[in-house]
């Protein structure tokens, strides 16, 4: 059972325990999407026959389809949306004597199993269905957060879920896990963190694709220096664990999006940094009384990156470079806040203006101990030394 790469799909266990994945529409509209089988059309039946299989045990939509989006129509017949459709089998299910089945939403919104069921709720009470249904739909049926991490797909699944989810959850792709939220913090510090170092460090080289990057010796060195000496010391998880998933990432970044490129692979790079690397330069300066260098060097890399950037006619913003100017995607105020600046400016100057600003960071960042300083050097050297010599000087700077 993987993450499903179609509008939506429902899932059947027959005699012997094997899964299949019946595909509902793999694209266009949600509406009237149950009995077409786009692959399956041999086994198509009428929607309520389908929906009152005993075989049938999960429904997935894909990662596109919103959890948040609420149904509108005026009957449960004209449903639209995951949540309304979701309703809509459950509904036939419950009047036909039939056992609860699993509901996975897939997109990347956090806590979408509990928006999903929020939405389903509103379904239920707009369309009047009833307390009974009401009650079997949130008793007898598990709908589940889920979280594309990496290598895995994790589902948040208690001993009700789990019994009814058809995985074994224990070992392959898919892990069934009691809470997500380590899974979350994990992936937005290790994986949010380092993407945003190596789209900074790749960009200030010249390189433009993740993959590309993922190959150069330097950034390659610097990446993996964060994730082992900046990361792990600080994740909750064992350190087995933790150097297993530091792996991931990096056969993440180089495989799975690796033909990821420019201006993509470098949007909203000072809100991917506030989130996946000052966390951890609180902690090691908590915990340490110091600010490793990799995880700053990914500071001063974007402030050098972005401070380069310049206001078009268009009212777009472009960075400069030596075959052609590349546009860069973020906020107004903080495209804005940088094309005011120079990368050329004395390296103090220039710290104390980047990270002293509120509109880019959403706080001073000066009030991180020591961080002031650290940018400023680190600037300095890449003025005078060249990123490359830069990022080798921060691989080898002890903390």
């Amino acid at each position: 059972m993987d993450q499903q790469k179609y509008l939506l799909t429902a899932v059947e266990l027959d005699e012997e325990g094997t899964r299949h994945a019946l595909v509902l529409g793999a694209s266009g509209s949600a509406r009237g999407l149950l009995g077409q089988y786009a692959e399956r059309a041999d086994r198509a039946t009428k929607e309520e026959e389908w929906a009152c299989r005993d075989s049938l045990c999960c429904l997935m939509a894909d990662e596109s389809v919103p959890v948040n989006e609420q149904e509108t129509a005026a009957s449960m017949a004209e449903a639209t949306t995951f949540a309304g459709i979701a309703v809509r089998i459950l509904f036939a299910r419950l009047h036909a004597g039939k056992k609860g089945i699993s509901v996975l939403p897939c997109d990347e919104k956090e806590h979408n199993g509990a928006l999903l069921e929020e939405n389903m709720i509103r379904c239920a009470l707009l369309w009047n269905l009833g307390r009974d249904f009401l009650r079997w739909m949130t008793e007898e049926n598990a709908v589940c957060s889920t979280l594309q991490d990496c290598a895995e797909w994790l589902i948040e699944a208690d001993e009700h879920a789990a019994a009814l989810l058809p995985v074994d959850g224990t070992r392959g792709a898919v892990r069934l896990v009691r809470d997500l939220t380590p899974y979350r913090e994990r992936r937005r510090l290790m994986l949010g963190g380092s993407s945003a170092l190596l789209a900074a460090c790749a960009a200030l080289c010249g390189i433009y694709r993740v993959g590309d990057a993922m190959r150069d010796d330097d950034i390659r060195g610097i990446l993996a220096r964060a994730l082992t000496r900046v990361y792990l010391p600080v994740m909750p998880a064992s350190l087995e664990d933790t150097l297993q998933y530091a792996a991931h990432v990096c056969s993440y970044l180089e495989n799975t999006i690796g033909a990821e490129s420019w201006p993509v692979m470098g949007e909203n790079l000072p809100s991917r940094l506030m989130s996946g690397v000052v966390p951890v330069l609180n902690t090691w300066m908590n915990k340490e009384g110091v600010l490793p260098a990799e995880a700053v060097f990914a500071i001063s890399a974007a402030v050098m990156l972005l401070s380069s950037c310049q206001r078009t006619a268009e009212g777009t913003y472009e960075l400069p470079g030596e075959d052609a100017r590349r546009p860069v995607l973020d906020r107004e105020a903080v495209l804005s806040a940088f094309s005011r600046m120079s990368c050329d400016m004395a390296p103090e100057s220039l710290s104390y203006a980047a990270l002293s600003d509120v509109e880019i960071w959403g706080c001073d960042l000066r009030e991180l101990d020591g961080l002031e300083d650290a940018v400023a050097n680190q600037l300095r050297d890449m003025q005078l030394l060249g990123v490359r010599e830069a990022m080798r000087t921060a691989v080898t700077e002890e903390a």
